[in-house]
């Protein structure tokens, strides 16, 4: 028995490699269509309702690819709307909301939601405002970012800073009614200082 010495005959072993570099070569270049999918599959389980597997779907898109800040969006969402009468979530949140930003520095949504979670239930002002800076630095175009950033700096006692990003939110939307408003309300006391 001879044996078959053509160049282009590929042996049994060598089909095997090459569809472990196939499988992981289509897993890294589809991996944010799967991380979309799992997000998808949570977001519908949120619309009806059911939290547990909604988080867990979310949680699923960010351990596929944690690049892509819908999941963070909606896992730090669900622990955010339980914030309020459970510290242990507004922990979550706060901690969901810090990672995803981490891992997404061009996205200024995580960073506006963690200025949010910060504001609205910790009263951590002062957080509030990094955050919030930090969102305004990444999209320069939130005006309720800029609006975050100026209650919070009228929370730490920083009337001036707080015009100043009013002044901010009303280049954005000159129509935006609150910022006026806050701008009249607290300019006396911003030259008081």
């Amino acid at each position: 028995m001879s044996e078959d010495v053509r160049p282009y005959i590929i042996r049994t072993y060598d089909r095997w490699i090459i569809l472990v570099i196939v499988l992981v070569v289509g897993y890294l270049l589809f991996r944010p269509i799967f991380a979309f999918t799992a997000y998808y599959r949570g977001l519908s389980f949120e619309r009806m309702l059911s939290i547990p597997p909604a988080m867990h779907y979310y949680q699923r898109s960010i351990d596929i690819d944690p690049n892509i800040p819908e999941g963070w969006i909606g896992l730090g969402t669900l622990y955010m709307m339980d914030g309020r009468v459970d510290r242990t979530d507004h922990a979550l949140a706060i901690s969901t909301f810090t990672q995803g930003a981490a891992a997404n520095p061009k996205d200024g949504f995580l960073p506006f939601l963690l200025c949010r979670t910060y504001y609205e239930q910790g009263h951590d002002f002062k957080d509030a405002l990094a955050a919030c800076l930090e969102s305004v630095g990444r999209n320069p175009n939130n005006k309720f970012a800029w609006d975050y950033a100026a209650w919070s700096a009228i929370q730490t006692g920083d009337p001036k800073d707080a015009i100043q990003y009013w002044k901010q939110a009303l280049l954005i939307d000159p129509r935006y009614y609150n910022a006026r408003l806050a701008i009249t309300r607290f300019r006396p006391l911003a030259k008081g200082i």
